[in-house]
């Protein structure tokens, strides 16, 4: 008895002890990086942020083409932060990584990396990010609009059911600015037609869904008090995987 008294009294200590050295540790300052898959002909990309230097890539987190469910994957790096991104499961010792870059990240700047192209000629969008902010009870949300489909031509975006324009020139591998709408309002939800901005041409379309919930709810509001972009994807003409659509990208 009196030994198991003195193993339990020791592993207590040991705990303890270790508790104390954790927070005796202060927390590393860093930004933040949301990092988004646009690569047309991907099916997933894995980020290696160690550059050259060996690199466990079980560990790493697989940033799958395309998908509007999911929210950009954040990293917490600071300082010149190197980057090598494959695609995946292309990520042995001898496989080329896609990108190989080198970014700049001040300690408390958020940053996200659209990392765009195709296979064959993969291209990175790096961007310091300035959210808009919204206050409680102003009710509102903020939408930008993101051309990522190589090969595209400018395209412009409508709100179905207006004449002017949200954005009247998006040209590839560029953003327009935040615009506030405002959320669960009586209104239809807003329906965003991207179109060619030279034919008018109708490219694809994006429908804003539960925009107009009712606000509070027991569930989380999609757009309340949220900035999100709405990317084009894919390549012209493109069938399939690779047809051009919308992106949501949560910031």
């Amino acid at each position: 008895m009196k030994k198991q008294s003195f193993i339990y009294t020791f592993l207590l200590a040991t705990t303890l002890m270790a508790s104390c050295g954790k927070e005796s540790v202060p927390p590393k300052e860093s930004a933040s990086l949301n990092i988004m898959n646009a690569v047309v002909g991907s099916g997933y990309i894995a980020t290696n942020f160690k550059g050259s230097l060996p690199y466990d890539f079980y560990r790493t987190i697989l940033l799958q083409y395309g998908d509007t469910n999911a929210v950009t994957r954040r990293y917490n790096y600071s300082g010149m932060q190197p980057l090598w991104i494959y695609n995946y499961p292309d990520t042995t010792a001898k496989d080329a990584p896609l990108l190989k870059l080198d970014l700049d990240l001040p300690v408390g700047s958020i940053h996200s990396l659209y990392v765009t192209g195709t296979v064959a000629q993969p291209e990175a969008m790096f961007v310091e990010e300035h959210l808009p902010y919204h206050p409680a009870g102003d009710s509102t949300t903020s939408i930008r609009f993101i051309n990522l489909s190589p090969g595209s031509k400018p395209v412009k975006v409508v709100l179905k059911g207006k004449s002017t324009p949200e954005a009247a020139s998006v040209a590839y591998k560029t953003m327009s600015d935040f615009i506030t709408y405002p959320v669960h309002t009586y209104n239809e939800n807003y329906v965003f037609e991207f179109r060619d901005a030279a034919s008018d041409a109708l490219i694809t379309t994006y429908t804003a869904n539960g925009i107009h919930y009712p606000a509070p709810s027991p569930l989380p509001h999609p757009w309340l008090y949220q900035n999100r972009a709405l990317a084009l994807i894919g390549v012209p003409g493109g069938t399939g995987n690779q047809q051009q659509k919308v992106l949501v990208v949560k910031y």
